[in-house]
């Protein structure tokens, strides 16, 4: 529905540009029509000289009407004598309302009678005087075509039908297409933005609609994983009870120990989870601040690759440029953030982790990388893995446990620490985070 509202709209301003288009070309040829015409009746007024009569204060007009006869019978009966007759006239006063139109008809016939030709020159300038006090302003060909007195009706001239021969005065724009566009660059702007934005907001409404089923897919994984996460723990600890209540196992020193033992790790874990999503839930809610010392890069590195030596067919190799690496930096923040990115390296990288730790400095910027040969990242997926809770799909890999805030928490630290993380991923063939920081040289 959203799309074809939206497609209604964009041909509803293409039609409207259409429309006011083509009504300005109308009005246009109507004004310029009107003009020319006008014209022609000022020409043929410039190129006659009307009865003085006209000119009076009080205009009239004089008709001769019929002759009469004379009556004188010696006249008439002489020989070779001339016959004499009496005209008779008729003054009519002309209306000052209608004199325009009576000069006009009167310079008509005069120029039919007297068949003058029509001076293009002349007439083009008193066109383009006729023009400006239409505001237009455009320069104008005149052409005669003789022998024609038809006129399409999309084209501008004017019949003169008042010579002998009918003939047929035509206007031409010098740049047609330069005065439509100056006229209707306007109305096209503002539809073009008008679609523009059509287009925008639907396009912004797909990928908010597209967002929203994202985020509740998310928010259902989270709850399922965080439901699995939990059970686990509860399942062991009730067996740990029901031993310990049931079957005897709080006789034995060395069992109950054993059990307590057991109960004890159960409980660190849930208490490790809990705190872990409870502090980043605090970390959104409060701007962190970096506390900057200056931090032993190989050393932290050291210090974290050793907590994932011990896990099975895990290879962590590091390479410092140069050896001796120290950085101004918040050492907690980098300790999380190199954690994280190791912690998921190993995750998703199934029959053993490949990682290489590079770092390298230049005069004005820092930069760590860490690779892995893993599972990789599908490329429509890459701008989402650093929302809350969004878990990569490993597909047929169903172990992979977490809650999705590990690389969440990895953003808001290297916000905190001003530094950027771009992500180069092939899918099947592993990932690479690439962090860069910019090099402080005090705090």
């Amino acid at each position: 529905m959203a799309a074809l509202t939206a497609g209604g709209i964009i041909l509803c301003q293409f039609y409207w540009v259409y429309y006011n288009y083509k009504t300005a070309r109308t009005n246009f040829v109507q004004t310029a029509n009107y003009a020319l015409r006008n014209s022609l009746d000022r020409y043929q007024l410039s190129q006659n000289t009307l009865p003085t009569s006209l000119k009076h204060r009080q205009p009239s007009f004089t008709f001769f009407m019929r002759t009469i006869p004379a009556q004188d019978h010696i006249a008439l009966d002489t020989p070779n004598s001339k016959r004499r007759f009496t005209a008779e006239f008729t003054t009519v006063s002309v209306d000052s309302n209608q004199l325009p139109e009576v000069k006009a008809l009167v310079a008509r016939l005069l120029s039919q009678q007297k068949h003058k030709a029509i001076h293009l020159d002349t007439l083009n300038s008193i066109f383009q005087h006729e023009l400006a006090r239409s505001n237009i302003n455009e320069k104008f060909r005149l052409a005669v075509q003789r022998n024609n007195n038809f006129l399409h009706p999309e084209k501008i001239g004017a019949v003169v039908n008042f010579y002998k021969d009918p003939m047929t005065v035509t206007a031409e724009l010098q740049t047609p297409r330069a005065f439509f566009f100056r006229n209707n660059f306007v109305p096209a702007l503002v539809s073009s933005l008008l679609i523009i934005l059509s287009a925008g907001c639907l396009f912004y409404m797909g990928r908010i609609i597209k967002r929203q089923m994202l985020l509740d897919t998310m928010k259902t994984d989270f709850i399922n994983n965080i439901t699995h996460e939990l059970r686990t723990p509860i399942t062991i600890l009730k067996s740990s009870n029901e031993a310990l209540a049931k079957f005897g196992a709080a006789e034995e020193v060395e069992s109950l120990n054993r059990h307590l033992t057991i109960n004890a790790n159960v409980l660190d874990g849930l208490e490790s989870s809990v705190e872990r999503i409870l502090k980043f839930s605090q970390s959104e809610q409060d701007k962190l601040s970096a506390n900057y010392e200056m931090v032993d890069l190989a050393v932290l590195i050291n210090e974290v690759t050793e907590r994932f030596s011990l896990m099975d067919q895990a290879k962590i190799k590091a390479n410092m440029q140069p050896v001796d690496f120290a950085v101004l930096s918040d050492r907690y923040m980098l300790e999380v953030i190199l954690t994280n990115l190791l912690d998921n390296a190993i995750k998703y990288s199934p029959g053993g982790a490949n990682i290489m730790i590079s770092a390298s400095m230049s005069a004005s910027k820092w930069t760590l990388e860490i690779s892995d040969r893993g599972l990789g990242i599908e490329k429509s997926k890459l701008p989402y893995i650093f929302d809350k809770f969004y878990r990569v799909d490993t597909g047929d890999v169903q172990d992979v446990k977490g809650y999705g805030i590990g690389l969440a928490y990895v953003k808001q630290f290297l916000k905190a620490l001003q530094a950027k993380i771009d992500v180069v991923s092939h899918f099947g063939h592993g990932t690479t985070f690439i962090l860069t920081f910019d090099v402080w040289t005090n705090k």
